[in-house]
């Protein structure tokens, strides 16, 4: 039964999750919390990002085109706010290689950023191991759910399709592998290139 009252509380807040994007004008830099990444087939339908429902999917029976997003959940080392942080399959590539070299993606810190600085600009990730002996991360939301609340769906009526292996594989390049393995106790993350190395939508 919900719990009622006439009172306002002393400090209005919420029990869910923000969701980040990566901004245009500045970097984003966060530390993974969970263990894995989650895929989702999205449509964009009636000015907004929603998950395909197909088999009944509205958005599929108005032909509007799917692609994969990849979400994660994260911690803002700065201000210490956990959040979900939203990327698109390509973007999301130097995740499933850390997966592949780590085994999980929890620790792992990265920076997103919008070279070209436009709002729907090509993504670049960059990602380095953090010294967790510094900060204590807090445990993994439940993505699914939360993802719902996000999205105004009941828990159940996601569809989420976790086949990280579906995602294109990626070379990846010397200066890649370099960028991934450095030195733990170096706190600053490399400043992104921009002449498009690296870098994915």
């Amino acid at each position: 039964m919900p719990n009622w009252s006439t009172e306002l509380p002393a400090t209005p807040s919420h029990h869910g999750f923000d969701l980040r994007r990566t901004p245009p004008d500045r970097p984003l830099r966060a530390i993974v919390t969970c263990h894995q990444l989650q895929v989702c087939f999205t449509h964009y339908w009636a000015g907004r990002t929603r998950p395909c429902e197909s088999p009944d999917c509205d958005a599929c029976r108005a032909m509007s085109p799917t692609r994969a997003h990849c979400y994660l959940s994260a911690l803002d080392p700065a201000t210490h706010d956990h959040f979900l942080f939203e990327c698109t399959a390509a973007a999301a590539l130097p995740f499933k290689d850390w997966l592949a070299t780590y085994g999980t993606l929890r620790g792992c810190l990265f920076q997103a950023t919008r070279p070209k600085r436009r709002r729907n600009a090509k993504v670049e990730i960059l990602t380095k191991p953090c010294d967790l002996t510094k900060i204590t991360l807090p445990p993994p939301p439940d993505i699914p759910k939360a993802m719902s609340v996000i999205w105004q769906l009941p828990g159940a009526a996601i569809s989420l399709n976790g086949a990280l292996d579906s995602l294109p594989r990626l070379k990846v390049n010397s200066e890649q592998t370099a960028r991934q393995r450095f030195n733990p106790a170096d706190a600053q993350l490399p400043t992104p290139t921009t002449d498009g190395n690296g870098s994915h939508r």
